[in-house]
Formats: structure tokens, C-alpha cells, sequence
């Protein structure tokens, strides 16, 4: 983290509180504002409903709104954003307590037990942050860099070389581009007096200001971008600090090897490597949340210590694609009030971003991130952009919501084809048929549907997206949906099956599609031709279309039509008439009927009495067969005052 003497001034603080993270929402100009009008809300859960189960109906239940829940407090509250016009109805909601678009008055806050009242005093503190800091950093407090590697990764593990019998984020995979669901390890640690005497203790005021400031940095990146879609789920090990046998923030931050340690066996972990148990605590709450993606934040306790920083002079740091990221109270000279400034900044490392200030040393040409995107906006040598941004530091590019093009390129921010889907998520859906069976009228069909990761250039590739339904339709028609096989669309690779209504005779085209969770559909859906023979006539077949004018005083009527011999011969003869006239011959579109499949059309001449008319069509086969089940349409001949008349057609 940069310390350069910024402070927060009077200026500052003013625009920190004209900015006030109102709405949760970085506004991106007066016009979007406006069309997106979106409200911030706190929705407390009742009691049965807190549980898994009663969140994913509550989310299903604020999308159909138009909304987004962005804050999850498993599982008894969470933060939604809603549009204006419809924030009055979340109270109406299946297992809703209580929901809340202001600030909760003191009165009605101390009504509710003391978990309940966590989570309101956060989210006071998130839509009314107050005045910030004025602290300024400690004097000669430079860091060279905050972001480190983790040592422990294996080789080639996250490479592009890496290969993966599926396309989602493995073990080692838990923070490659932020965007989606992200469940949030937050963990104080205490001294309790075994090894190093205990200098520090959390009070519940302190401990409190910790959870508000985190939430107010994710926050602050999931309003930064709505196409990521984040959504943050946080495991509490805040409230109830976990022990450790040393006092942090007297040792250097590299003795993070004992109090990590003791905190993670605290919690059943207990792997030979530090980094390991932190690595299965994420994973494990990946899976216990159903997230995409899991970090952990170690928060310290500083608030007795002189500076504020390790004995080293390190305060702030974070591995790059995680596992975790370490925060102090103090925060050096930033002070506790500018925590979310310095969790925003780490939380980017988390997600690929590297530094950008100069005493971080990050040349220009330095590549990261799941894209693999350059650091030219770094301040060390002569960059393509300078601009201000959360990766170079300070206070500064909080309060101004700053985030550079490169910087959003390295966490995965990049649309390449302005489709309004950021790359990583921008990914192909493929479907395959596997096995389709007629029966009679009726085509059952197999098939799998998959999705091919947007590819890294530099990492392995995956996926968060999941496939959301599969469909299919005949002829063009209504889409309908098929069935997952194991009961849910929810993963990357699904196989699924249907079976048709009953199709009309002919050759009937069955198109089957897929759409992921990103809104990806399949480019060229599959298809599968099914014969559906007449219980008459067998394959001798017709079919009219609609006419191609409406406009029954400009010339004849022309109706085209196809005819079928599905089974033995060809078509030698396709014939029409009128409201039940003489029978007479109709053209062939390639000039003669001669093969097991032609187009023809009709010509009715005008002028035709209003009123309905019925058009009638036949084929004859090469083996004399005479269509016995002729096909029909009816003509509805209707003349107005002020219009010509109009032809309409029924089958």
C-alpha cells in the first residue's frame, strides 16, 4: 500500500460524503442514473427461513424484481438492491422479516437481538458513512510491495498448460476474476498470553468497526461494475476472535506462520502448512455457501500499538490470487476509519490486480490476471495511462470510486466485443444430440450441454458460468424446456432429455438450444429432422404456408406449400382447388415433380367474394397413390371503409 502523506482533508471528507456510497451504486453518468434508478435495502429473514433453502428462494424472489442481492449474512439478513419502483414490495416477500431503505433509528435497532443489530449497524454505516479520517500516514512509512505469492503453489497448477477433467475453478482456484459469488472469511485473531504477552485485546466497538469497513469495501467494488453480478457471503469470525498463542502485530508480518496457524486450527484445520489449512478453510466455505470463489481476511489487532504496523513496518497485505490477505486496525497512519481504503486495495490483489505505485517497483510490461493484462498504469517508468486508481494507493481513488482500464482488465473488468458480458463470462455454449427415438407422432431426444471457458491466455481456463436451461422447438416455433437429467441445470456440463408434443405429419425440424447463467446461448443450435408419417396416407404429405400478399385486389393469391413421399416413390403430382371446385394442377417451384420432396404453390385468382375460402391440396406419387387426408387453410376475406381488403389464414 502506498503511504504517501495524503491524509483526508476537509475536502475530501466532503466529497467522501457527497459520494456517501448512496445506493451502493458509482454513478456513471446523470442519463444512467436515472434509467437504472436502484435502491439499496436491508432485508432481515424470519426465522424459518434462515437457512440455505430460504436465501436462494429469497434471491429468486428479488431478481424477479429486477434486483440483486450483493450482501449475504448467512442466513439471517441481506443486502439487496432493488429498482426505486419496486423496493415497496420486498417486505411482501416469501420469508421476509423486515426490510429497511434507510438508516434503522437507534429506537428500532435496540429491539432486535445483538446478531440482528451486527448487521443494522453495518448497514448504517454503509449508506450514512459520516466524515472520514483526517489521520495522516505515518512519516517515512513507504512499503515497497503489498502484494505477495503464495509459496505454496505447485508448478503449473494454475498455468495455462494446466489441464482439468471439468471447466470450474478447482482447489487451487479460488479468486481468478471477480465476478460472481464470493464467500468472505473474516477473521480476528487474539492474543490469549501462552507465548508473547497479550498487549491487545478487541473490544466490541472495535470489532464492529471492522465488519462495517469490509462490507463497505466490497460494496464499493460491487457497485463499481454491475455485469460482474458480485455477491458477497461472509463466514463470522469476527465476532468471536480466534486465539492464537503469539500477539500479532509485535513480530514481523512473516510470523503470520504461527498466528494464521493457531487461528485455522481453531477451526479443525490442521495440515503441516499454514497456507494449506487456509486453502481448505476457503474451499470448504466455496462449498458450504455455493460460491464461485472464497478468500479469507485476517484483521489484527492495533489499536495499542504505537504505529499501527508489523515490526517489519509492514500493516496491509495480500497474496495475489489469494489465499488471503491481512489487515491491522491501526492501519499504519490511514487509522481505523480509512480500513475499507486499505481492504478495497488489498481485496484487488485478491483478484489478480497487481500494485501500481511506485515503491511497489511494477514495471509497465508486467502481466496478470486471468486476461493476462499488462500494468500500464503503474507510476514505476514510463506507463501508456496515468490515472488515478484504488491499485495505486492512498485514500484518494476510494472516495473518487477509481478503477483503471488495466487495472479492470487484470480482475477480469474487460468486454472485447461490447456485448455487455465482461470475457470471462462471455463463454460458448455447445449442445449435442446424443440419441433421439420416434415413437409414432413423438421424438424423444438425449443430449448434452456444455460450456467452453472464455480461454486464458496465461492460466488455466474455467468457468463460473452454469448452464440455466435447455430448450428446444419444432419448426421454428415456441420455445419449450427440456429436462436435466439430474433434476437441476446448475453446473457447466449437463445432460438433458424431452419429449415432443405431438407433431403434425412431415419432416419435422427440432432445434434444441442452451443458455448459461451469463446469458450465452448456443451460436448454431443443433438439429434433428423427425418423419412423422400420416395414419392415412402414410409419407404422401402436404403442407400449405402462408399466403404472401394480403392484399386480395392486387392479382391472384399465391400459397406455396411443400410436398412429401417420406416412404417409397416420389412426388409426381400436386393439385389444389377452391371451396371445393374442380381439381387443378399446381406448379412445381424447380419446374416438374419427380423427386420425394417438392415446393410447389397456387395461384387464386381475384377477385374472391369476402367472406372465408377454403384452399385444398393433394399429392400423387410415382406409384398412382392418391393423398386421401388432403391438406386445408382458410382464406377470411374481410373488406374495410378505408383499407383494401385483407386476407387472413387458418388452417
Amino acid at each position: 500500500m502506498n503511504l504517501q502523506t495524503v491524509g483526508i482533508r476537509r475536502l475530501l471528507a466532503a466529497l467522501l460524503i457527497a459520494s456517501s456510497m448512496a445506493s451502493l451504486v458509482v454513478p456513471v453518468s446523470s442519463a444512467r442514473a436515472q434509467a437504472d434508478a436502484r435502491t439499496p435495502a436491508l432485508i432481515l429473514l424470519v426465522s424459518d427461513h434462515r437457512n440455505a433453502s430460504g436465501l436462494t428462494l429469497l434471491q429468486e424472489q428479488v431478481e424477479q424484481l429486477g434486483g440483486q442481492v450483493i450482501q449475504v449474512f448467512p442466513y439471517s439478513a441481506v443486502i439487496v438492491q432493488v429498482p426505486s419502483t419496486t423496493v415497496s414490495q420486498l417486505s411482501a416477500l416469501s420469508g421476509v422479516k423486515i426490510a429497511f431503505s434507510s438508516v434503522v433509528p437507534p429506537s428500532v435497532l435496540a429491539s432486535y437481538g445483538a446478531e440482528e443489530q451486527q448487521y443494522m449497524t453495518a448497514w448504517n454505516a454503509l449508506i450514512e458513512p459520516g466524515l472520514a479520517s483526517q489521520a495522516t500516514p505515518h512519516p517515512g512509512s513507504e512499503m515497497p510491495n503489498d502484494a505477495l505469492i503464495a509459496p505454496d503453489l505447485p508448478d503449473g497448477e494454475l498455468s495455462g498448460a494446466a489441464s482439468a477433467a471439468a471447466a470450474m475453478p478447482g482447489y487451487w482456484q479460488t479468486s481468478e476474476f471477480m465476478a460472481g459469488s464470493v464467500a468472505v472469511g473474516i477473521v480476528l485473531v487474539e492474543s490469549d498470553g501462552r507465548v508473547d504477552p497479550s498487549t491487545e485485546d478487541w473490544t466490541a466497538a472495535e470489532k464492529q468497526l471492522v465488519f462495517n469497513k469490509i462490507v463497505a469495501a466490497t460494496s464499493w467494488w460491487a457497485a463499481l461494475e454491475p455485469r460482474a453480478n458480485l455477491r458477497f457471503v461472509y463466514d463470522n469470525h469476527w465476532s468471536n476472535p480466534l486465539p492464537t498463542r503469539v500477539e500479532p502485530i509485535k513480530r514481523p508480518y512473516y510470523d503470520e506462520q504461527y498466528w494464521i496457524a493457531d487461528a485455522m486450527e481453531a477451526l479443525g484445520y490442521r495440515d503441516p502448512s499454514y497456507f494449506t489449512r487456509v486453502r481448505d478453510y476457503n474451499n470448504h466455505l466455496r462449498s458450504m455457501y455455493k460460491t464461485d470463489w472464497a478468500f479469507t481476511i485476517f484483521v489484527v489487532d492495533s489499536s495499542a500499538d504505537s504505529d499501527g504496523r508489523f515490526s517489519d513496518g509492514m500493516f496491509a497485505y495480500a497474496y495475489v490470487g489469494g489465499p488471503f490477505m491481512v489487515l491491522s486496525y491501526r492501519n499504519d497512519g490511514y487509522g481505523p476509519d480509512n480500513l475499507d481504503a486499505i481492504a478495497a486495495h488489498e481485496i484487488g490483489h485478491i483478484f489478480l490486480a497487481l500494485d501500481q505505485y511506485a515503491a511497489a517497483r511494477q514495471e509497465c510490461s508486467r502481466k496478470s490476471g486471468y486476461l493476462d493484462v499488462e500494468n500500464q498504469n503503474s507510476e514505476y517508468g514510463g506507463c501508456a495511462s496515468n490515472v488515478t486508481s484504488i491499485m495505486r494507493g492512498s485514500t484518494l481513488p476510494y472516495v473518487q470510486a477509481a478503477v483503471d482500464s488495466y487495472a479492470r482488465g487484470q480482475i477480469g473488468w474487460r468486454d472485447t466485443d461490447n456485448d455487455g458480458i465482461l470475457d470471462p463470462l462471455d463463454t460458448d455454449v455447445t449442445v449435442s444430440i446424443i440419441a433421439a427415438t420416434q415413437n409414432g407422432n413423438q421424438v424423444s431426444l438425449r443430449g448434452s450441454a456444455r460450456i467452453q471457458p472464455f480461454p486464458s491466455p496465461s492460466r488455466a481456463s474455467v468457468t463460473i458460468n452454469a448452464i440455466r436451461r435447455v430448450q428446444y422447438r419444432v419448426d421454428g416455433g415456441t420455445w419449450i424446456d427440456a429436462r436435466a437429467e439430474d433434476g437441476a441445470f446448475d453446473s457447466d456440463s449437463e445432460l438433458f432429455n424431452f419429449t415432443t408434443v405431438s407433431l403434425s405429419p412431415g419432416l419435422r425440424r427440432i432445434e434444441v438450444s442452451a443458455t448459461d447463467t451469463a446469458g450465452n446461448v448456443v451460436a448454431s443450435p443443433p438439429v434433428h429432422t423427425a418423419r412423422v408419417l400420416d395414419p392415412i396416407d402414410g409419407g404422401l404429405i402436404t403442407e400449405l404456408y402462408p399466403p404472401r400478399t394480403s392484399n386480395a385486389a392486387a392479382g391472384p393469391v399465391i400459397i406455396e406449400g411443400v410436398a412429401y413421399q417420406l416412404e417409397q416413390g416420389t412426388v409426381a403430382l400436386v393439385e389444389y382447388r377452391l371451396n371445393g371446385s374442380a381439381w387443378q394442377p399446381a406448379q412445381a417451384l424447380d419446374g416438374a415433380f419427380d423427386s420425394d420432396q417438392e415446393l410447389f404453390n397456387v395461384s387464386v385468382a381475384q377477385p374472391l367474394e369476402i367472406g372465408t375460402h377454403i384452399v385444398q391440396a393433394r399429392a400423387t406419387d410415382s406409384n398412382g397413390r392418391v393423398q386421401v387426408n388432403v391438406t386445408s387453410y382458410t382464406l377470411d376475406i374481410r373488406r374495410f371503409t378505408v383499407a383494401l381488403p385483407v386476407i387472413t389464414l387458418a388452417r
